[in-house]
């Protein structure tokens, strides 16, 4: 019975299996060698965990005779969204050759959402504009956590219920009390903070988005005293709003999407390709990272970027013209 059980191996993530899982799955499986594996090589995001595309690439060689079924349709994303994430995705090198198509009738929307000011500012358009007008499941998504704060922000500011792993805000993060008295009191707080930010200050780099519309300290403090009792009552499981980075998300799906700071050097992450040891294979990983936060939206997608600066996978995915508009 074991064996019986055994000998059809079905791995929802194939990228995350080692070496050593898939020679206990051979091993498992006998002589026949009877495995089914269930993959997506576009959807390999996760190198920090050691997960690697290649290993998906080469199971022919570690499986001889091992037969590929090319599963094409996306029954998820409306066809607008389909056709320019795979746009996108097609730019990478690491990946089978394959077409991916929308199911029929598969209606929707994707939205540009070119806009040059500040985070916050930001943040308040977005949520102003698109909560209201599409009812459902609602997901802002990041690159990182970092980039969530004015989201969550004005969620707060606004009453308005999310969930979220990690927000980015840090309102319960122990040094944030110690670096409110550091900062001088005649300073504005932006200012102060981003010279902080400069000393390498992960946390004054944090918070320094989130203090821009504050003139003084005693301002900040009474902002932050205050979200702080809302913090609480705001998060709720069952929120319609969800703050995510594209890492979380994976395997999940929203009504709408929003994917912000498709700007240059923010998505793909500066830092990211700068440590990476080879910068080709990690710009690749962090375009699967885009495909899997825009493949997302069942039923809208908006795409939030500075027009002055669009990420480079903006400028892969759509025309000039497209985006200056």
């Amino acid at each position: 019975m074991w064996r019986a059980r055994c000998a059809t191996l079905l791995v929802d993530e194939v990228q995350d299996v080692d070496r050593s899982q898939l020679d206990l799955a051979l091993l498992l499986a006998g002589e026949r060698r009877d495995i089914f594996l269930v993959g997506d090589d576009d959807q390999t995001i996760y190198a920090w965990r050691l997960a690697d595309v290649r290993r998906v690439l080469d199971l022919a060689g570690a499986l001889p005779g091992l037969r590929r079924v090319d599963l094409v349709t996306n029954y998820r994303c409306p066809r607008p969204v389909v056709e320019r994430a795979v746009r996108l995705i097609s730019g990478n090198l690491e990946r089978f050759a394959k077409s991916i198509r929308a199911r029929d009738g598969a209606a929707g929307t994707l939205a540009l959402a070119p806009d040059s000011g500040d985070d916050l500012d930001r943040a308040r358009r977005l949520l102003a504009m698109w909560l209201p007008a599409t009812p459902g499941a609602h997901a802002v998504l990041a690159r990182t956590n970092a980039e969530l704060a004015p989201y969550a922000a004005v969620a707060l500011e606004r009453g308005i219920p999310y969930r979220a792993a990690e927000d980015g805000l840090l309102l319960d993060e122990p040094g944030l009390d110690q670096l409110l008295t550091t900062m001088p009191e005649h300073e504005r707080p932006s200012i102060a903070l981003a010279r902080q930010a400069a000393k390498s200050s992960w946390l004054a780099r944090s918070l320094a988005g989130w203090a821009l519309p504050y003139a003084t300290l005693g301002e900040l403090r009474a902002a932050i005293a205050v979200a702080r009792q809302h913090h609480a009552e705001l998060r709720q499981d069952d929120a319609q709003l969800v703050l995510a980075t594209a890492h979380g998300i994976k395997g999940l799906e929203f009504d709408h999407v929003a994917v912000i700071g498709m700007d240059e050097h923010v998505f793909p992450s500066r830092r990211t390709l700068e440590d990476a040891e080879d910068p080709r294979r990690a710009l690749e990983e962090e375009r699967r990272l885009a495909y899997v936060a825009w493949t997302r939206a069942r039923t809208s997608l908006t795409l939030v970027y500075d027009p002055t600066a669009p990420s480079i996978f903006m400028r892969e995915a759509f025309s000039p013209a497209e985006l200056a508009a």
